[in-house]
């Protein structure tokens, strides 16, 4: 794979760990894209666009730092351009301060959109441009920013779009870095014009509901001491954002923490001779020295060597930290007295992983995996690299994921194998497997003596918990008291202690719930503690509704798992227990989700309350195993009796499944590759037909062998795909589908949308809306629905509406992910961590006739709507199925009785007789009326609303409308 190829495959992947930056605006929402004027086009207001002139102080001329301060971050660069002979380079590599080039500011009017747009060619990061605007009196009314994510590494053309808000005749483009991001790269054709009026803001109103799952889940740790001889923990906390701590490892007291925004999480943890700590961390790469005596943490570097993800860590013969790394597989390291870094390269062509490392001194041997797990042995001194062959029977596995050296032996765990490898340094030669092993590594070697025998042990980590202490030249196995209970270690350190029953050293580790766990090899004790690591909030992973229209959302890198919302109050229940849910759906009186790694999926039953010990997690319940190398289940469709379940394979893998699983037998049917080296990412049902929509990509770590994605109907009596097409021709992912009222299934790629009949099953409609390189964005986060006669949808961060007769595109919010509709009509998404509700203002329906004045007798609405204003109605109103009735400012001495109507709309009415609402398909709106009978309200879509003008009901108030 190139390395371009290779970083776009992340990026889709990490769309969904990276925290997408709100759009900070004073009005309608600024877009991104692909699109824009360059700089000689007509109508860009910026002079020297392309940075070709220099002005005296060595910057661009006509540009201006927007800090003092920030002209140390810009400079001209002549080896590389877009347009021209020089382009403009940024480098920050602060996570504490921004640095922005502004030009002089340029006329704009206000209610116009304009478009900013520049071409850029980043190593890492990404860049925020921001637009101040300034109305006649020179005061600053707004800045609203978008965050660029274009392509590492060639140059890709990208655009926000602003609108300029009234009573703005004037503004200011700042080419900005951020405040809490890095950045390194090049800029060059920036553009600023105008491309329109701005669009009306959206009706309705956004509301922060909070971050629903947070918790501490740490993926490593690290060990070491002060200068007072304090034994000191130190945990990351992955979230969004993540959460540094320093902790006591004796007493488990916090004794410092730290927000890390550009962290998503970090395994690689390793102790210098010094004592301090550094630590690599994912996605984007950065290097941090934690200095125990200060209780400091530092900024080393961001992506040495163009490297994001720093996996594992070692120390070399000199001292050195030696890294693992992705995207290229590489061993990477640093050198603390003299801050030089060294690439020793890639390790195995083909592997962009190197998983697992541990070293015996001058060499460093590394796990690697995607394609196949693999292990190499890197001199350090010469550059050497020698693969060592795997034992036979191991050809299947995909990552060697744990690598430990320890007294003499190589341990090694391959996956999804749970076999512990044990290779002889002395003789090069595997001499041992040690079943059933849940790593994440081995102890370092400590002496023993158990009845009188002295022993040179490790301890093992098996999957039932019980630590097993491993004979380092016996090679015999015993059982000590120490019991992790199934949880990994995360990492190990032989540490002196100094407290009752723990004389001498004891061996120290933790569990990713940051309790750190001590064994004494002299008594035998064992203690554990749990620190007071600061919480973090995870990152929001799915989310979907629940047979009830609540809302459930999945978090990433978790457990806790999921969250429930209570859609009427806003309130969010954690429901602990289970992993990263990849995605989720409502089935019956259940709830139907699955998680990474392995394709688990759980069955919740949501009419008794969630235990994990018996509800989801029971045989009862059905957790099963997709298997068939299937690892994360991505797309979900109620369908009939079974789930349909859609789900991409595993690492180094093309070929995904559709599964159909009946929860209530626990019967479960697996079809792979269904469509050749391509992954269902969308599911629907109708008819007893499964539809699906595909993406070319598989697990990461092999390059898709098509080009496009496609929609299938599968046939699930017979176990065939009936029909196959490309819908979209171009689109690597068709990642979104929906039916509507009338039977046509609707869908989306990443910029378009498209209409497909199933009685002809011919695509009838295509629209593309958007311009966004498909392969950068991962396959899910986008989502359509049909609601209320329309599309409801996201994609490349936007959640929009779709009127499906003009198919114009409302945008009603920006930079977020994942979508969920409750039984209000209320829609859910979320920016990272934190859960968001938009709320839209009802729409009252138009009139296809209008009654006023006095009509004598019913009144019957069989077709389109009927306005009733300022009229005395002498009988009751009855509204037939697919008709919508609109009442206002009227007298009805009748009642009133809709019956799967189009949309009932009641306000400020005197109404006699009992009023009844059914089976409403759109907005229930009950407002301010004075109703003599009972208020009925039962099967309706929406949850009926009174828009803050309560009803005066003689009578009872029954089903949806109790309490109003």
């Amino acid at each position: 794979m190139s390395d371009n190829r290779r970083r776009r495959a992340w990026a889709r992947w990490m769309l969904s760990a990276v925290v997408l930056a709100p759009v900070a605006l004073l009005a309608p929402p600024a877009s991104a894209g692909t699109t824009g004027v360059t700089a000689g086009t007509s109508g860009n207001l910026l002079a020297n666009a392309s940075f070709e002139e220099v002005g005296p102080d060595g910057l661009p001329a006509s540009w201006s730092p927007l800090f003092a301060g920030s002209e140390k971050y810009y400079s001209l660069d002549d080896t590389d351009a877009s347009d021209g002979a020089r382009s403009l380079r940024v480098r920050d590599a602060s996570t504490t301060a921004g640095a922005g080039l502004r030009p002089a500011r340029v006329p704009v009017t206000g209610g116009t959109n304009y478009t900013f747009s520049m071409d850029l060619k980043l190593a890492s990061g990404v860049l925020q441009p921001t637009v101040y605007f300034y109305d006649s009196a020179g005061a600053r009314i707004a800045q609203p920013y978008q965050v660029l994510r274009p392509a590492l590494g060639v140059w890709d053309r990208q655009a926000a779009t602003f609108p300029a808000p009234a009573g703005a005749v004037s503004a200011e483009p700042v080419i900005y870095s951020s405040s809490v991001g890095t950045v390194d790269g090049l800029v060059d054709s920036v553009a600023f014009a105008a491309t329109g009026p701005a669009p009306q803001p959206p009706a309705g109103v956004e509301q922060d509901l909070g971050e629903p799952i947070a918790g501490i889940t740490n993926a490593g740790a690290g060990y070491t001491t002060d200068s007072a001889g304090r034994d000191i923990g130190v945990v990351i906390g992955g979230g969004s954002p993540s959460t540094f701590s320093a902790v006591d490892i004796v007493t488990g007291a916090r004794l410092m923490s730290r927000t890390m925004p550009n962290v998503i999480m970090s395994w690689s943890f390793v102790t210098t001779a010094d004592r301090d700590i550094y630590i690599g961390t994912q996605t984007k790469g950065e290097v941090w020295r934690f200095d125990p005596d200060d209780l400091t943490l530092e900024l080393v570097a961001t992506a040495p060597f163009g490297q994001t993800h720093l996996w594992s860590a070692t120390l070399d013969d000199r001292g050195r930290p030696v890294w693992g790394t992705y995207p290229d597989g590489k061993v990477i390291a640093y050198d603390p007295a003299t801050g030089q870094w060294q690439d020793y390269g890639v390790q195995v062509e083909g592997n962009i992983y190197v998983r697992s490392i541990d070293s015996d001194g001058r060499y460093v041997y590394a796990g690697g995996g995607a394609l196949r797990a693999s292990l190499t042995r890197l001199d350090t001194h010469t550059g050497e690299i020698r693969e060592i062959p795997l034992p036979p029977g191991h050809d299947a596995d995909t990552f060697l994921y744990d690598v430990t050296v320890s007294g003499g032996l190589l341990f090694a765990r391959p996956t999804p194998s749970t076999d512990l490898l044990v290779y002889s340094l002395a003789e090069q030669a595997w001499v041992d497997v040690v079943p059933q092993v849940v790593g994440l590594a081995v102890s370092p070697e400590v002496s023993t003596e158990d009845s009188g025998v002295r022993r040179r042990e490790a301890l093992i980590v098996p999957i039932d918990g019980a630590v097993i202490a491993y004979d380092l030249d016996t090679r015999q196995q015993r059982r000590i008291s120490m019991n992790l209970q199934g949880s990994a270690a995360r990492g190990w350190a032989l540490m002196e202690l100094g407290t009752d029953g723990f004389p001498g050293t004891s061996v120290v580790t933790a569990t990713s719930k940051s309790i750190f766990h001590a064994w004494n090899p002299a008594t035998g004790r064992t203690a554990a503690v749990r620190a007071d690591a600061e919480l973090t909030p995870f990152l929001i992973r799915s989310m979907a509704t629940g047979p009830r229209g609540d809302v459930y959302v999945g978090g990433y890198g978790s457990p806790p798992g999921i969250a429930r919302v209570d859609v009427d109050s806003g309130a969010t229940e954690p429901l602990n227990g289970v992993g990263q849910t990849e995605g989720l759906v409502a089935h019956g009186d259940h709830l139907v989700f699955g998680t990474y790694p392995g394709a688990r999926v759980y069955t919740y039953d949501t009419t008794r309350p969630w235990d994990p010990a018996t509800n989801p997690v029971t045989a009862r319940d059905r957790v099963v195993s997709l298997g068939s190398h299937q690892d994360r289940p991505l797309g979900w469709a109620s369908a009939g009796d079974v789930v349909a379940i859609g789900s991409m394979p595993d690492y180094g893998q093309l070929g995904g499944a559709l599964s159909l699983f009946n929860p209530s037998t626990g019967d479960l049917r697996v079809f792979r590759d269904v469509v050749k080296d391509q992954t269902p990412l969308a599911l629907a049902y109708r008819d007893g037909l499964v539809y699906g929509g595909t993406g070319i990509w598989g697990g990461i770590g092999i390059e898709p062998t098509t080009s496009e994605g496609k929609l299938f109907v599968f046939d699930p009596a017979t176990g065939k795909v009936v029909f196959e097409t490309v819908p979209v021709p171009g689109e690597e992912n068709v990642s979104a589908l929906t039916f509507d009222d009338d039977g046509n299934l609707w869908g989306f790629t990443a910029n378009a949308l498209f209409k497909f009949d199933p009685d002809t099953r011919t695509v009838v409609l295509r629209k593309t809306y958007f311009g966004v390189d498909d392969s950068k964005i991962y396959a899910t986060g986008r989502e359509l629905f049909w609601h209320h006669g329309k599309l409801v949808g996201t994609s490349t961060g936007r959640l929009f509406e779709i009127d499906p007769a003009t198919l114009q595109m409302t945008v009603l919010q920006t930079g977020m992910q994942n979508l969920a509709i409750d039984r209000n009509g209320s829609y859910y998404y979320n920016r990272g961590s934190t859960l968001y509700r938009w709320v839209p203002e009802p729409v009252a329906p138009a009139c296809d006739r209008t009654v006023t004045g006095t009509h004598h007798g019913d009144l019957a609405v069989s077709a389109g709507t009927t306005c009733v204003r300022n009229a005395d109605v002498r009988g009751d109103i009855v509204v037939r199925p697919g008709a919508g009735v609109l009442v206002e400012d009227s007298q009805l001495r009748g009642g009133v009785e809709a019956d799967h109507a189009r949309a009932v709309w009641l306000r400020r009415a005197q109404v006699r007789g009992a009023v009844s609402v059914s089976g409403t398909g759109g907005w229930v709106v009950l407002s301010g009326n004075r109703i003599a009978g009972s208020l009925t309200c039962t099967g309706n879509d929406s949850e009926p609303t009174d828009r803050g003008e309560p009803n005066s009901v003689t009578g009872d108030s029954l089903g949806q409308c109790a309490g109003m």
